[in-house]
């Protein structure tokens, strides 16, 4: 009897044990979902659909406009191609100093800045990110500064072309799945987020060409409404923070932010870029098809520099 007794403390102890492993450490993962892919990302997106387009705010005000686009240059290929078009970029409020040199060669006041960010993702056709291009166009310079990244395994390997200039920077080493981020485009898609998901996000800023590589932290924090397009939407928030394990005393506070509603599609995108935040608005529907007109010969652009950089 006493052995029986024994036997029945034992399993009820391992019973109790595994609930609670259960419970703390598996459901939730399984709750929360896996974090965002290329796969979820892209992998049903039609290059037939329209232009997504976007107010850009700096500070509040409004600065330019963007659009972005996916199209298949080849079989099974997919390209993720954005321009942000600054018209009235205040320059003294976060201009480095290698762009003060640049403008004031080419003869512009250094009171206001036209620029146009251009971006160019490369997905296989396993969902996987093979590369990406990201170039500036300052005022008459077309390319004054040029970011490539190409993946090699789990290894990001980059190269910067500034002006006369060219050098590749450390590689980086890529997180298994790791959403690869640019500062100065929006993120249209953001589909099947739950609260408490968390992920890595390597992120490029071509504006830093001495550090165009950052690595952060995202997060699911929880439900926000906000209101947009005339409404109010229920929307789930993400955060990026900077890498927990930076020395700096600001280093968790947030970096960029996405407003993306239930079904994924993100409605807005803020992002703190020397000292002040960058925003992008998604239009509407109706907003969207009378700017869509306007785009084409931006797409058209967009396309014939993706197939130059080939």
């Amino acid at each position: 009897m006493q052995q029986r007794g024994l036997n029945t403390i034992v399993v009820g102890f391992w019973l109790t044990t595994m609930t609670w492993l259960v419970v703390t450490k598996v459901l939730p993962p399984l709750e929360r979902g896996e974090p965002p892919n290329y796969q979820t990302l892209y992998g049903g997106l039609d290059p037939a659909a329209p232009p997504v387009c976007w107010d850009v705010t700096w500070n509040d005000q409004p600065i330019g406009w963007a659009v972005c686009r996916a199209v298949r240059p080849a079989a099974g290929m997919l390209e993720i191609l954005s321009r942000v078009h600054f018209a009235r970029l205040p320059l003294q409020d976060m201009a480095p100093v290698w762009m003060r040199s640049i403008l004031q060669s080419a003869g512009n006041s250094l009171s206001r800045l036209e620029m146009d960010a251009f971006s160019q993702l490369e997905i296989d056709p396993l969902n996987r990110l093979t590369g990406f291009r990201s170039s500036i166009r300052l005022a008459h310079v077309p390319e004054a500064i040029v970011v490539h990244g190409t993946v090699e395994g789990t290894r990001l390997k980059l190269r910067v072309d500034a002006g006369d200039v060219s050098y590749c920077p450390p590689d980086i080493s890529l997180p298994p799945d790791a959403l690869l981020g640019d500062q100065l485009s929006p993120q249209s898609r953001m589909p099947g987020l739950h609260v408490g998901q968390s992920w890595t996000v390597p992120v490029y800023n071509p504006l830093q060409p001495d550090s165009p590589m950052e690595v952060l932290q995202a997060i699911v924090e929880g439900h926000e409404p906000i209101a947009w397009d005339g409404r109010g939407v229920d929307t789930l928030v993400v955060v990026y923070r900077s890498d927990p394990g930076s020395a700096l005393g600001t280093a968790r506070l947030p970096h960029s932010k996405l407003w993306v509603d239930p079904t994924g599609t993100v409605l807005r995108q803020e992002t703190w870029l020397f000292g002040s935040r960058l925003a992008f608005v998604r239009l509407g529907k109706a907003a969207a098809t009378a700017r869509r007109g306007a785009a084409t010969d931006v797409l058209s652009e967009m396309l014939q520099r993706a197939a130059e950089s080939q």
